[in-house]
């Protein structure tokens, strides 16, 4: 995982500047929930890293906001003692994520959701059984964004296979997240 995160790093970084001037990496760290929410069972005991890449698409000022559409591609890694066994889940999603900022500006307050494609590589994972490793994916975030372009976010994440299979019990974690735009 962490050669895959310094490959990213790499290649944003030899890109040429104009390019850069919407894009994001993000950089999460977070847990898995319990059945409070969406899931069915819980994954509380799971640890999680991951990074995103977003790119900013198009942009819209209204008199609700500024409101932003991305493109973002993410990789998740949670693992877990589960009754003594050591597991691991990789989560590889791409979706679009819908961006508002109330103040209309690029700095303040924000909120985002997204809606797409994952794939699990395990149907198990502590006491979770999916019965599909291809899975939708949603997410609700709030956050803020610096004057300087990075943005500090707190995530909510929802995995399931939207009873397009049973069952279908739901996968979820949350992270702290921090977004560097370049």
């Amino acid at each position: 995982m962490r050669s895959l995160a310094v490959a990213v790093l790499l290649c944003a970084s030899s890109l040429p500047h104009s390019a850069l001037a919407d894009q994001e990496l993000v950089i999460s760290a977070g847990k898995g929930l319990d059945s409070t929410l969406i899931q069915r069972d819980s994954i509380a005991g799971a640890e999680m890293a991951g990074f995103s890449y977003a790119h900013d698409f198009a942009s819209f000022s209204f008199d609700s906001g500024l409101w932003q559409w991305w493109v973002q591609g993410s990789y998740s890694y949670l693992w877990m003692d589960y009754r003594g066994d050591n597991q691991y889940q990789e989560v590889f999603e791409l979706k679009p994520v819908l961006r508002w900022y109330p103040a209309g500006v690029y700095h303040g307050w924000l909120a985002e959701v997204g809606v797409g494609a994952a794939y699990l590589t395990h149907k198990d994972f502590g006491e979770i059984e999916l019965s599909t490793k291809p899975n939708f994916a949603l997410h609700f975030v709030g956050g803020y964004r610096l004057q300087n372009g990075c943005s500090v976010s707190l995530r909510y994440s929802h995995f399931s296979n939207a009873y397009t299979n049973t069952p279908n019990p739901g996968f979820d974690f949350a992270s702290l997240n921090w977004h560097f735009s370049f």
